[in-house]
């Protein structure tokens, strides 16, 4: 809030940082897919994102997934994002009750998320994405069902569901620990997420990942590149890549952003270095999250498949022709699975 005027410095600074980190590359990059997170539309001016994209327009493949995070509310950029090259829209509804989306905090309403995105349709997107989000406080089973029916409603291409995580020191935690911040019961969030799956299937999305679910052929191909351990590349304020085994990030500050990128062309915070049994851990949990599980040839470690039938034993992972997954139940425990799968490396 209060940072519009910057938004120009901004992107002056991320358009130097991309072409730097391009030209530091041994072979010039081919971007099959974008993303512009963090909400990007309701801080900068779709003018500013066009900027960025025109000048990476000889490294984008044409047929390339562009998306852009938005809210309801900035529906008014709808179809300058369009004219400008985005053509996949991830709405962050995370609610369809009006009561619930008190309860979280967000500023728009059922009414308002509903025109938001009949304005994408109407603004030409053919790929739209919706966030919801249960376990919200005070929310029931029945009121989250109710939810994921007027999502499902809408049609779009591609929805997730993520349950509510309640970040330290934030509002949300200052409630809680007083007692005052009502989210429900574990067995009621269970319920919520197993509802989700059976009704989103049911509706003829494909789960294909922990919390994503997509119509045949809209996967998002951006997050399959993470989920698939393929390199990629992250500019701006607190940007990750991933390339040559190495994992770096850049400052977290915008002012400190701003200021490296000026004087150095860079503002990379950290570089980590990947070893093989690190880059082992990521595989694992990277490729449990995905619904078609892993090739069981990482079963080859002793420790590995000592801890694989332990679980398989307790019904949490499953084995199916030549790929290891999360069972129904392994998926309200997966974050432990991964845990203990790797815990003797």
């Amino acid at each position: 809030m209060g940072k519009n005027h910057l938004a120009k410095r901004y992107t002056d600074a991320v358009i130097v940082e991309m072409q730097n980190r391009m030209q530091s590359l041994e072979t010039p990059p081919m971007f099959n897919t974008l993303y512009f997170g963090g909400g990007t539309p309701s801080a900068i001016p779709p003018g500013q994102l066009n900027r960025i994209l025109t000048s990476a327009e000889n490294a984008i493949a044409p047929d390339a997934e562009i998306t852009a995070e938005a809210n309801p509310n900035d529906h008014r950029y709808f179809d300058k994002l369009y004219e400008h090259g985005i053509n996949r829209l991830s709405l962050g509804v995370q609610a369809f009750t009006d009561r619930a989306l008190k309860a979280l905090g967000r500023f728009h309403t059922v009414s308002d998320a509903t025109a938001a995105f009949h304005a994408a349709r109407n603004a030409g997107f053919k790929n739209i994405s919706i966030d919801l989000m249960y376990g919200a406080p005070g929310q029931t089973p029945g009121e989250w069902a109710r939810s994921l029916e007027r999502a499902i409603d809408l049609y779009p291409e591609h929805i997730s569901v993520y349950g509510l995580t309640i970040e330290p020191r934030t509002n949300f935690a200052r409630r809680f620990q007083k007692g005052r911040l009502k989210v429900p019961p574990e067995t009621d969030q269970a319920e919520m997420y197993m509802s989700a799956i059976d009704q989103l299937e049911a509706a003829g999305y494909a789960h294909y990942e922990i919390s994503n679910f997509a119509r045949p052929g809209f996967a998002s191909r951006h997050n399959l590149n993470y989920w698939h351990d393929r390199p990629y590349l992250g500019v701006g304020l607190s940007a990750h890549s991933y390339l040559d085994n190495r994992r770096s990030w850049n400052v977290r500050d915008l002012a400190t952003y701003m200021q490296r990128i000026e004087a150095t062309g860079f503002a990379v915070e950290r570089v980590e270095q990947l070893t093989p049994t690190q880059h082992l851990l990521e595989r694992i949990m990277l490729g449990l999250r995905q619904r078609r599980g892993l090739r069981v040839d990482f079963l080859s470690h002793p420790k590995i498949h000592k801890q694989y039938i332990a679980m398989a034993n307790q019904h949490l992972l499953e084995r199916t022709d030549n790929r290891v997954r999360l069972t129904r139940r392994g998926l309200l425990l997966a974050d432990l699975v991964c845990s203990e799968l790797v815990r003797e490396l």
